[in-house]
């Protein structure tokens, strides 16, 4: 059922970063400032890979859509208070993953040797350290300019809040099955419920926008687990698929991909009922980009039986949230 740990890439791994180490050695005896640059440029470089700029750039773009959302407009990008939040998020969201590698670095040594960065490229302790420091400063620039310059105290205690919960979620709650997906699911649901904070208004689009993060997330969240089973069965990490095994993590999927596919198209009839507007192009976009490529995910799943090939599942949820993303501007 489980393949084997890729244990050639660990030792390439290994391999590269001796060279790289025993490289900057010689350069140093010559060109200390040259190697103090090139160290720098390293650690940077390592710094991006964990940030998951991918991810980070797809919240940044969520809360935006969610601010256009809620104002039906674009005028949100003239005010300060939004590039800030933007600042805040974009930082929170990269230091969530720098302390969710910091904890999970032998994890990921066997189910990601190729990309492990933490305690192989950065150490632990210079993570942590610009993970508080970095964290330290965005709190205090959310408490000064949104809380106090901008009178947006709702955003700063949310920012707090964030960041308590990330670290409580890679430290602990990262290992207690689906109370850590919900967690998550939650925190990614919480970047677009800044933007109600922010601009003072709330409608359905901007009310199905969270609910489809919040839906879609979970689901990728759990298939990541099952696609991580092997690390997590070494390090006695409780996931779903470890406590209930692949069967029942499979329907609870199936479940989760239902519930998600009827619901997108509670908005098309919300506004029908309500209002006496039919939705058409929303609802044929949700059929195409959404629906459909929800269901063919759904069977990929059905279908296997290596915790691995879930790998492929994943990345393409996260096409569906792009996609996703995009049928919503059609809710306005």
């Amino acid at each position: 059922m489980f393949r084997r740990p890729n244990y050639k890439a660990l030792l390439s791994l290994e391999r590269k970063t001796k060279h790289e180490a025993k490289t900057l050695k010689l350069i140093s005896g010559q060109h200390p400032t040259l190697t103090n640059t090139l160290l720098m440029f390293q650690d940077f470089k390592a710094f991006f890979r964990i940030s998951r700029p991918t991810n980070v750039v797809m919240s940044f773009l969520a809360f935006g859509l969610s601010c256009y959302l809620a104002t039906n407009s674009i005028n949100f990008l003239l005010d300060s208070a939004f590039w800030g939040t933007a600042l805040t998020i974009t930082v929170i969201a990269a230091s969530g993953y720098w302390i969710n590698d910091v904890y999970d670095f032998r994890i990921d040594r066997i189910n990601k040797p190729e990309k492990a960065v933490v305690n192989a490229i950065l150490s632990v302790k210079k993570v942590l350290t610009v993970y508080f420091i970095a964290n330290m400063l965005v709190l205090a620039f959310s408490f000064l300019f949104l809380g106090i310059y901008h009178e947006k105290p709702n955003i700063t205690f949310i920012n707090f809040v964030s960041v308590f919960c990330l670290f409580i979620y890679a430290s602990y709650l990262k290992r207690m099955g689906v109370i850590g997906n919900l967690l998550i699911s939650f925190m990614i649901a919480l970047v677009l419920i800044l933007a109600y904070y922010l601009t003072g208004q709330i409608n359905m689009a901007l009310v199905w926008a969270i609910v489809f993060s919040f839906e879609i997330t979970l689901i990728r969240e759990v298939t990541k687990d099952v696609q991580d089973i092997k690390g997590d069965l070494a390090f006695q990490v409780r996931t779903l698929i470890i406590q209930v095994g692949m069967k029942r993590t499979k329907q609870f999927l199936t479940l989760l991909y239902s519930l998600f596919i009827l619901s997108t198209w509670l908005p098309f009839f919300y506004y029908y009922f309500v209002y006496d507007l039919q939705k058409w192009t929303y609802l044929g976009l949700s059929i195409l980009l959404v629906q459909l490529p929800a269901v063919w995910i759904m069977r990929m799943m059905l279908k296997e039986e290596v915790p691995e090939d879930f790998g492929k599942q994943s990345s393409l949820l996260k096409y569906v949230m792009l996609t996703g993303m995009g049928t919503l501007f059609f809710m306005g």
